[in-house]
């Protein structure tokens, strides 16, 4: 059961992060200046 467990884990760890990366891209692509843009990608690579 504990491996069951960890499989499922691990499988909502990846869909979290992907849905992390999907709304770090729109963000960057609805950025209204190249700035904006900079800065969102600064902020999101100190996570």
């Amino acid at each position: 059961m504990s491996r069951l467990h960890d499989a499922m884990s691990r499988r909502r760890a990846a869909r979290r992060h992907l849905r992390e990366e999907r709304a770090l891209a729109r963000a960057l692509s609805a950025a209204p200046t190249l700035e904006s843009a900079h800065e969102i990608a600064a902020i999101s690579t100190r996570r």
